[in-house]
């Protein structure tokens, strides 16, 4: 078994992708690259967030391997029309997001075949003008020769972003799936909390996979929301490759991307409390390289949205 120095992985996730045109509409693009640790322990008094409670759980039975992570992200969301100058009152604000997150991740096996990963994260960054949402978006339109957003004087103003996430993901026996025309299937069921100024909701969901060997991890993540998944994977000199589909459903208490500015008066709009995402994708990895794409329907966020919106994910992860 090759040794474990960690993982970094790119993400990146557009419209564009799921569409297949040069359009941007509602979460129109999302970047992202992070580093997840090496396997270590920590001190013991991170224990109440490295030995969270785990219903039926004997401690004895189980082994607990903890990596610390950190990432730095971008995310831009726009309105449907982006050729107008004007507000447009009815669709949702322009807005970027550019955000450190730190993360710490643990993982519980034991001799019954179950597995559990628990993930804290904390996102900090700004919102508004300061995260160069518009910059980003009108210089790569620039450059690949596609008309720039006017509309961004509407975008959301400048505040300071918290964010604190628990992800809660599980592997077992309980959930145990039959073959299928030869290959093997698992299904992962995971659950989420997150709260703050940028983002709060709950959230449960699950992903069902197929292939000729499934791996023993969580599999591929996402940036927006990005429920569910893992940085890290088994990477050695083999060639592997399954199928997965997953349905996931949040109840939404604030969401500042729709709702608009925490302190200071914005453009807003009505949003939906509750909200659920479809995904469809494939995971190859070659040698000590995972790459990951994810086609994602997302129901609509807010009250007058004319359609649900689309996007796809393109992960590549290398272990270092």
């Amino acid at each position: 078994m090759p040794k474990d120095n960690g993982f970094v992985t790119v993400q990146v996730e557009n419209d564009l992708f799921a569409n297949f045109a040069n359009t941007d509409r509602h979460y129109t693009n999302g970047l992202q690259a992070s580093w997840l640790s090496e396997p270590r322990q920590f001190p013991g008094w991170m224990g109440f967030l490295t030995e969270l409670p785990i219903p039926g759980r004997a401690s004895s039975l189980y082994t607990s391997h903890h990596r610390a992570g950190a990432a730095l992200g971008h995310v831009i969301f726009t309105p449907d029309d982006t050729d107008t100058s004007a507000l447009v009152p009815d669709d949702r604000p322009y807005a970027g997001w550019l955000h450190l997150t730190f993360a710490l991740q643990s993982v519980y096996k034991s001799d019954s075949n179950l597995a559990i990963q628990d993930q804290w994260k904390l996102d900090v960054g700004i919102i508004g003008p300061g995260a160069l949402g518009e910059e980003v978006q009108n210089k790569w339109h620039v450059l690949i020769g596609a008309e720039e957003a006017d509309g961004w004087d509407n975008q959301l103003r400048n505040e300071l972003g918290i964010n604190l996430t628990l992800e809660r993901s599980w592997r077992s026996d309980t959930f145990a799936t039959p073959e299928v025309l030869g290959f093997e299937t698992d299904f992962i069921p995971y659950g989420v909390l997150a709260l703050g100024n940028v983002q709060t909701y709950a959230g449960l969901g699950g992903t069902l996979r197929l292939g000729p060997s499934l791996p023993d991890d969580f599999g591929p993540p996402r940036i927006y929301p990005g429920i569910g998944g893992s940085e890290w994977f088994h990477a050695d000199s083999s060639f592997d490759w399954y199928l997965f589909a997953g349905l996931e459903g949040r109840a939404v208490a604030r969401d500042i991307f729709l709702d608009g500015n925490t302190f200071r008066d914005s453009h807003s709009v009505d949003k939906k409390n509750f909200v659920a995402d479809a995904k469809l994708g494939l995971v190859t990895v070659i040698g000590r390289t995972r790459i990951s794409f994810t086609h994602l329907y997302r129901t609509r966020e807010f009250y007058g949205q004319d359609k649900p919106d689309q996007f796809g994910s393109i992960t590549l992860g290398w272990a270092l």
